[in-house]
């Protein structure tokens, strides 16, 4: 791909890309484009279809003092953008500053080019003081996650502030789970669910498995995601894994070490903690049943795990926890709170694993979950913003 930096220039300065004639959206995420197996990565990407469009990183807690633009494909830039002073997640007017300067330095980077901004996209609520700065037609917040959760309770009540400037700031809200909108601050409008979704390409049944699973012993139950102690039920797993000696539990995902503390011991669970998202697949593609532990009831039980349909574009059986997002899906995946229920949804699902119409009938919804078609949602929602 073609790259333009900045490097070896002063923060101020900006990078032309060559000319596009789209329209530019401009995406302040919190989840940096390197990590890109996310929401917000592939919602990007099907944002290109009739836009151009800015990934701009989030701020690190340290200062940046270059902006570094990139193109990573047709239609598609993603920068970091610069940070004048450390610890703006923490502290409000240093994120003040720091957003100032962001919107500045883009400012410039559009007029340079002779573009304006269509529209701005907000899925990090501490990028909110941007939506005044960037002369943006329409302002859309897509809400994720709730990210004051993902911090310690000093912290939570700026991030909250953040929360309710992004929701008030935005022409349109999206939330990416039924359960989200009625923990979030109210909005007019009020939010508009777009769910998450899969790519069913990336995840089909036919592709390569990889061989060292070979090795286990079967049958197999796969996990892809984070195993702490947030969303992962590790005591539900380990109760499940006890229970039953000869199934065994591959979990593919980085862990913490509270997370994993209570599957020490357990010679039948399997820890894979550094596995690139391209390789998920062909370690998914060996397992009989895949699962979705997840705590319920706790500070995160709003979320609609993208996994789900991942699992299901593979034809493999699902067994989750009742999250209130994944209750829909009831007929399609098996639904179970506790150990003796989960075992017992799982000894159903493996004794099912082999059914073709089964399978079948999981990547049809796959395909009717895919990003493609929640871009066609998408596309049909911005076209009602102003211009």
């Amino acid at each position: 791909m073609a790259e333009h930096t900045t490097t070896g220039q002063p923060v101020a300065a900006a990078v032309v890309p060559p000319a596009d004639d789209r329209d530019w959206v401009v995406i302040f995420s919190g989840t940096p484009w390197a990590n890109g197996a996310h929401r917000q990565h592939a919602l990007a990407r099907e944002l290109t279809v009739d836009h151009a469009v800015l990934f701009v990183d989030p701020a690190g807690h340290l200062p940046r003092w270059r902006v570094q633009v990139r193109q990573v494909t047709d239609g598609l830039w993603q920068c970091a953008a610069p940070a004048l002073l450390p610890f703006g997640r923490h502290l409000p007017p240093v994120n003040r500053v720091n957003r100032w300067l962001a919107a500045r330095v883009l400012r410039r980077w559009f007029r340079r080019r002779e573009a304006s901004v269509r529209l701005l996209w907000l899925d990090e609520d501490l990028a909110a003081p941007v939506a005044a700065r960037l002369g943006a037609s329409a302002v859309v917040y897509d809400a994720t996650d709730l990210d004051w959760t993902f911090t310690r309770p000093w912290n939570r009540p700026h991030l909250r502030r953040a929360l309710r400037s992004a929701v008030g700031a935005a022409d349109l809200v999206l939330a990416s789970s039924t359960a989200l909108p009625d923990r979030m601050p109210a909005s007019d409008p009020a939010p508009v669910v777009l769910a998450n979704g899969c790519d069913p390409d990336r995840f089909s049944p036919d592709g390569p498995v990889a061989p060292w699973l070979l090795s286990l012993r079967r049958p197999l139950i796969g996990y892809s995601g984070a195993v702490d102690t947030r969303a992962f039920d590790a005591d539900l797993v380990a109760a499940v894994a006890r229970a039953h000696p000869e199934w065994t539990f591959v979990l593919i995902g980085p862990s913490t070490r509270a997370g994993r503390a209570p599957l020490a011991g357990l010679s039948n669970v399997v820890l894979v903690d550094a596995v690139g998202f391209a390789d998920v697949p062909g370690i998914l593609r060996a397992c009989d049943v895949t699962i979705i532990p997840y705590r319920v009831g706790g500070l995160i039980d709003y979320v609609h795990p993208k996994k789900c349909y991942e699992y299901l574009a593979l034809g493999k059986p699902v067994v989750a926890t009742p999250l209130p997002a994944l209750r829909a899906l009831g007929d399609t995946i098996a639904l179970a709170a506790d150990p003796p229920s989960f075992a017992s949804a799982l000894a159903d699902a493996l004794d099912r694993a082999g059914a073709p119409d089964d399978a079948a009938r999981r990547r049809e919804v796959a395909t009717r979950n895919s990003w493609s078609a929640r871009g066609v949602q998408l596309r049909s929602l911005l076209a009602g913003l102003p211009r």
